[in-house]
């Protein structure tokens, strides 16, 4: 397990994370930062919108059960 030490600078508090081959934390990249009740910091990487560039009903689907007679006891709305 690494180690590192928090430290005051300004305003914030900064944690030194250690380099490491496989890691996924990059310089530059963007996180959120999520504190939990036990202690725990979670870095979230922030993504692009992926929304961003969608038209207008690219994720539609139509409504397959709409037509479909009841069975049973279901409850049906008016």
């Amino acid at each position: 397990m690494l180690k590192t030490k928090a430290r005051a600078q300004g305003r914030s508090i900064v944690v030194t994370l250690p380099a490491e081959k496989e890691s996924t934390v990059f310089p530059g990249k963007e996180y959120l930062v999520s504190y939990g009740d036990d202690g725990t910091i979670v870095l979230i990487p922030e993504i692009e919108d992926p929304f961003a560039d969608v038209t207008e009903g690219a994720f539609y689907e139509s409504d397959v059960w709409g037509n479909m007679p009841a069975v049973g006891k279901e409850a049906l709305d008016d």
